[in-house]
């Protein structure tokens, strides 16, 4: 039913943005069959195909309403899908109004009231949303430590990784110019679309740097919204050489990226999505506990492999380190921390029949008494090791403790 439901908001955003978008044709079937459209964001059954279809709606409302209290809704809406596209929604909000707060003065009283019910109504939603997806030290792991710019820049736009040496020392300075050819072609297409442009690929960027996006699907928002760009209604046409050198770069930089999109839906996204390697080891975890132990009680160190373990066992209940509770789905919440081995021992004392889920976390050298009696590695997402505890173990032979 997910598939279903990506494939119908995923195709209606598609047939949106081909009638809105103002490339020619051979480009558009470049971009739509790349990797972050087609693949990443419809076969992976992303949340962010609804981001898509919601800024592309954006362009058209704003295109025939300007910035009226019709597109802030919108906006709202748009907010409301992921913390990214809260920064879409915002950077669209400064864009649409920014030339309305310019003429302030000219304004009559019924319009100078339009602009601040807008300014209400999306700066309250916009907090709201901010206060529930806002990533804190103790409901996200790895937030706050930086990656890099370097690198949230280059997956934004090149989605490949190389076997030669010399280009991965440049992509970062290739990635670079297709930010500066991205920005080139919204100036030229539309003042809108380059504030637009700009602002989102700051908060983007920036967000990025700081570990929030970790992920391919994360970094491709960038290049969603280099491309939803193309369905703002085209400006003033320019004069000069300026004016065509400008069309040249940005139309340049978009085929490039154009490109390397489609060639990753051949060759893959890189080691962190495609390789000859499973890219989970929860089937072969979850095979084992049934095999070795139905009715024992399973205890995972975190969240996501817990889920994908407890879903392959017919949504059975897992008890979560890291929440300190039974559960069959991820879930985020305050009550994460970032368990130890002692957590683990204090949860295993509890239960008569405990088997020890061990992916993220449990680093340090094990207590004596767990004894590791199944490894699932050479996993492209995860490394999984199966552990019991020896005074009441669940297998019984000469090597279970070792």
């Amino acid at each position: 039913m997910l598939q279903a439901v990506t494939l119908i908001v995923g195709s209606v955003a598609a047939w949106l943005w081909l009638r809105r978008c103002a490339l020619g044709w051979w480009l558009k079937a470049l971009v739509l069959f790349g990797f972050l459209f087609t693949g990443g964001y419809l076969v992976h059954s992303r949340d962010y195909v609804l981001s898509f279809f919601m800024l592309v709606a954006a362009t058209a409302v704003y295109e025939r309403y300007g910035a009226s209290m019709r597109l802030a809704v919108v906006l709202c809406a748009l907010a409301w899908v992921n913390a990214f596209s809260l920064a879409m929604a915002a950077a669209l909000f400064a864009a649409a109004w920014w030339p309305e707060i310019i003429g302030w003065r000219s304004k009559t009283a019924a319009e100078r009231s339009r602009i601040v019910e807008a300014f209400v109504v999306c700066f309250g939603w916009f907090a709201w949303s901010a206060y529930l997806t806002y990533p804190t030290a103790d409901s996200q792991f790895g937030v706050g430590k930086y990656k890099g710019f370097g690198n949230a820049l280059t997956k934004s736009f090149i989605p490949l990784d190389y076997d030669w040496a010399w280009l991965a020392r440049i992509d970062d300075l290739l990635a670079a110019v297709l930010l500066v050819a991205s920005l080139a072609y919204a100036w030229w297409h539309s003042r809108t679309a380059f504030v637009f442009v700009a602002a989102t690929l700051a908060m983007l960027l920036y967000n990025l740097t700081y570990g929030y996006g970790d992920y391919w699907w994360h970094f491709g928002n960038a290049y969603l919204v280099v491309f939803v760009a193309t369905c703002f209604a085209r400006g003033p046409d320019g004069v000069g050489g300026a004016d065509r050198a400008l069309r040249l770069v940005g139309v340049g930089g978009l085929v490039v990226m154009a490109l390397a999109n489609l060639a990753a839906s051949r060759y893959g996204a890189g080691r962190d999505v495609y390789a000859n390697r499973d890219y989970s080891n929860s089937a072969s975890a979850a095979a084992q506990i049934r095999e070795i132990c139905d009715d024992c009680t399973i205890i995972a160190d975190w969240d996501a492999i817990g889920a994908a373990v407890s879903a392959l066992l017919d949504n059975r209940p897992v008890y979560y380190l890291n929440r300190g509770e039974f559960g069959t789905f991820a879930e985020y919440s305050n009550k994460n921390i970032a368990p130890t081995w002692d957590d683990a021992m204090a949860a295993v004392a509890r239960f008569e029949k405990p088997v020890l889920i061990q992916t993220a976390f449990l680093n340090e050298p094990p207590p004596p008494d767990m004894g590791v009696i199944g490894l699932h590695r050479e996993g492209v997402h995860d490394h999984i090791n199966i552990w019991q505890y020896t005074p009441r173990p669940v297998v019984v032979d000469e090597e279970s403790g070792g």
